[in-house]
């Protein structure tokens, strides 16, 4: 199984400025800060901006789930139920 080779979790997303990182407590930062991968800047609602944040920073655990899953799965011999899961997990490995 291949791993994910972006940055490594776990990421979390800031209510104040919308960023999207994994947090640092380097630099004696005692509560940690947010080394900002992505921001969230839309033009909309606010709980629609958080929920994308939210989204963008569950995705790393979300792949390692999804490939644990379909491990199982394939050595069930379920193979036919995993081939668009095996697409997506490409595509977020940018194998495609």
């Amino acid at each position: 199984m291949k791993g994910f080779k972006g940055t490594p979790g776990p990421w979390v997303t800031s209510k104040t400025d919308r960023s999207i990182g994994p947090i640092s407590r380097d630099d004696d930062q005692s509560y940690g800060m947010i080394l900002p991968c992505a921001w969230v800047e839309f033009d909309v609602d606010e709980g629609i901006q958080q929920a994308n944040a939210s989204l963008i920073a569950a995705a790393p655990d979300l792949l390692e789930a999804l490939q644990e899953i379909v491990k199982m799965l394939d050595d069930a011999g379920c193979e036919a139920a995993t081939v668009k899961a095996h697409s997506v997990i490409s595509k977020a490995l940018g194998e495609e």
